[in-house]
């Protein structure tokens, strides 16, 4: 049994470490191009540069616009993050805490917006109807009412593995509901909220077509709409389209290393606790 344990471990080892490397190749040889000149990038290899070329990333801050799409982005994800974060907490405090009917109902409610996709044409409509069509505030409501589902579904499921002893013994010292939730709930949502944190903030940071449909100016234009407009004027300059799509990127892998350890506690904690 042991021999067994110790060749299936090696083996998911090697499966592991093979896929790793699928993943990693892109990104070394992205990192790599946007340091070389436009005749060897060409290559699309994981050769180091001959010459290393830093001054790719100026041009491509100086003339891509760059800055305005990472202010756009920030605008965008941190507002959707932060809405979606604390509405899908309370809902899910609401929800786990009543046994009701209607919190049955509101729950599967949420679980049915997961399978649902969003109708572009429709919603473009709404939003021209109530006059939020090309408005910052419209565009982040509607990567709120996308991440939603999920976020209360994972909430729900932590909460209920929380002790209603606990609740019953902060209303005994007085304490409100609002301040259950805010002094007992929240600080105990931390890993799932950070899981939740990571998972809007990539899904909304590196999203194309919500900010392509419902923005209609230029200088609203979000990171990965820069990218795309950058890359259809320097499509045949794989130097800058490497330096550019690495200036995308780097903020959604910085944050995620700086929160990969509470990822895993939060997504374990939520599957136990469901």
């Amino acid at each position: 049994m042991k021999a067994r344990r110790k060749i299936e471990k090696t083996f998911t080892f090697f499966v592991l470490l093979a896929v790793g490397i699928i993943y990693l190749v892109p990104i070394l040889m992205m990192l790599l191009g946007s340091f070389k000149d436009a005749g060897e990038v060409l290559q699309f290899n994981l050769a180091l540069p001959t010459i290393w070329h830093p001054e790719n990333y100026l041009y491509v801050l100086e003339t891509g616009n760059i800055l305005r799409g990472y202010a756009n982005s920030l605008i965008v994800t941190v507002s959707a993050v932060i809405v979606t974060l604390l509405s899908g907490a309370f809902a899910g405090i609401v929800i786990a805490r009543n046994s009701g009917r209607s919190s049955n109902a509101l729950y599967y409610y949420f679980i049915f917006g997961l399978t649902a996709t969003m109708q572009t044409v429709t919603t473009f409509a709404l939003l021209k109807v109530i006059r939020l069509y090309g408005s910052y505030f419209g565009v982040i409501m509607v990567f709120v009412a996308s991440n939603l589902p999920f976020t209360v579904m994972s909430f729900t499921s932590f909460v209920k593995g929380v002790p209603r002893e606990l609740d019953e013994a902060a209303s005994m010292d007085g304490c409100s509901p609002m301040g259950i939730m805010l002094k007992i709930h929240l600080p105990i949502l931390k890993p799932i909220m950070v899981t939740n944190l990571i998972i809007v903030a990539i899904s909304v940071w590196n999203n194309l077509m919500i900010p392509l449909y419902f923005f209609n100016s230029s200088k609203k234009m979000t990171i990965p709409l820069t990218i795309y407009n950058f890359f259809g004027m320097y499509s045949r300059n794989w130097h800058y389209v490497f330096a550019a799509m690495t200036l995308t990127v780097l903020p959604v892998i910085i944050l995620y290393l700086c929160l990969q350890k509470h990822i895993v506690a939060g997504m374990t904690a939520g599957a136990v606790k469901g």
